[in-house]
C-alpha cells in the first residue's frame, strides 16, 4: 500500500503527531473538550497506521488507523489550524480536492491488501461537528447506528459494599462473550486490559458488572447558547461544580455491562458504587441505542445532576465499505468499548 506526498504512511508516532494531537479540540458546534492523557492512549492503540500530512519535516495532519481483525477504526482525524481553510473549506479547490484524492485513495488501496485487507472502515463522528462531517461526506462514510452518551453522576456518591473491584477473569469474559459476541464490532483487546471491572454481588452470586477506564478532559465549552459563560461560572456553583470540573474533568467511562435481573436498581447501585470507589462523580455510557439493557432502563434510572442539565447526546457510528458493496444498517446493538472515545 503506497502513498503519494505530501503523505506519508508510518506505523510508529512522533512528536510532531502528538503534538498535533494535542492542539486538537473536539466536540460539536456547542460543547468543545480536549483529550488529555494522549501519550497514554496512543501508546495503548491496537496496530496503528498513522497517515501524516508533512511538510519540511512538520506534520499538518494525521488520520489514525487501527487495524483491528476485519475491521480498520478510524481513531483521530486531525488537521493543523492552518490547514483547515484549504482542507475543509477551501481557498484552493485544486489543492483540496487534491488531498480529498490522495486520502480517498488509500481507502480504496487498503480494501485491496493481500494480507489484513479491512472489510470495512468505521468511526464515531458527531453529527454537528463540521470536521467530523466533512470526513463522512466526502470519502463515503454513512451513518449505520446511532449511539447514545449517557450520564450518570453523584454529587456525594455513597459506598455500595455490595460493589467490587476485579481484574478480568473466567466468569466475566464468558458472560461479556454470551452477551455481546454476536456483535458487530465486537473487539476485546481494551475490554480484556488491566484496567479495572466493578461487580455487584447478591449473597455469593455476581448479579451486575461493568468495566471501567478513566478519563480526562479539558473543557472549553458547554452546549448551549450560553456554554461559554455557565464553563465560566460552575466552578462557583455548589454541586454543579462536583460533576463537571471544566480544566480538569476526570471521569470514568463503562462499557460491556452485564446484569442478570437487568432492572434499574441494580444498575443504579452498581454505577454508584463504581463513582465511590473510583472516586468521581461522573460516568459516560457510550452505548448503542438498541442494546436492551440500556433500553429497558434509559426511562428508569435516575442518571443525576448532569444529565438533567445535558441530557443524552448522539454520536454516529459511520462505516465506509468497498465500492459497489450495499449500505448496511445495524438492525441489531453494535459492540461499543469505551476507549474508543477516550
Amino acid at each position: 500500500m503506497k502513498v503519494s506526498p505530501p503523505f506519508v504512511m508510518r506505523e510508529s508516532y512522533n512528536d510532531e503527531v502528538l503534538a498535533l494531537l494535542k492542539s486538537v479540540t473536539l466536540g460539536s458546534n456547542g460543547a468543545r473538550y480536549q483529550h488529555q492523557r494522549l501519550e497514554k492512549r496512543i501508546e495503548q492503540v491496537y496496530k496503528p497506521l498513522f497517515l501524516n500530512l508533512e511538510r519540511n519535516e512538520k506534520v499538518l495532519g494525521n488520520i489514525t488507523f487501527c487495524r483491528r481483525p476485519k475491521n480498520w477504526y478510524v481513531r483521530y482525524f486531525a488537521f493543523d489550524l492552518g490547514m483547515q481553510s484549504t482542507v475543509q473549506q477551501p481557498r484552493s479547490k485544486a489543492t483540496n480536492s487534491g488531498l480529498k484524492k490522495r486520502i480517498s485513495g488509500f481507502f480504496d488501496s487498503a480494501f485491496e491488501l493481500e494480507e489484513d485487507a479491512p472489510e470495512l472502515f468505521y468511526a464515531y463522528i458527531d453529527p454537528r461537528n463540521e470536521r467530523s462531517l466533512w470526513m463522512s461526506q466526502n470519502f463515503d462514510f454513512y451513518t449505520a447506528a446511532k449511539i447514545a452518551t449517557q450520564s450518570f453522576s453523584r454529587i456525594k456518591p455513597k459506598s455500595k459494599k455490595e460493589v467490587e473491584s476485579t481484574k478480568v477473569n473466567d466468569f466475566i469474559r464468558e458472560k461479556v462473550k454470551a452477551v455481546y459476541g454476536d456483535y458487530p464490532f465486537y473487539f476485546t483487546k481494551h475490554t480484556f486490559n488491566d484496567d479495572l471491572f466493578y461487580t455487584l454481588t447478591v449473597g455469593d452470586e455476581i448479579v451486575a458488572f461493568a468495566k471501567t477506564h478513566s478519563a480526562e478532559w479539558k473543557i472549553t465549552r458547554l452546549p448551549g447558547r450560553n456554554g461559554m459563560l455557565l464553563r465560566n461560572i460552575i466552578p462557583f456553583v455548589p454541586g454543579l461544580r462536583k460533576v463537571i470540573r471544566p480544566n480538569s474533568h476526570i471521569f470514568t467511562v463503562v462499557d460491556s455491562v452485564w446484569s442478570k435481573t437487568g432492572n434499574s436498581e441494580d444498575l443504579e447501585k452498581l454505577f454508584e458504587g463504581i463513582l465511590h470507589q473510583e472516586k468521581t462523580n461522573t460516568i459516560i455510557w457510550w452505548v448503542d441505542q438498541k442494546e436492551p439493557i440500556y433500553k429497558e432502563n434509559k426511562e428508569a434510572v435516575n442518571w443525576g445532576l448532569l444529565h438533567k442539565v445535558n441530557g443524552v447526546h448522539e454520536v454516529d457510528l459511520v462505516i465506509r465499505t468497498k465500492k459497489g458493496l450495499p449500505k448496511i444498517k445495524y438492525k441489531q446493538p453494535t459492540y461499543v468499548t469505551g476507549f474508543d472515545f477516550i
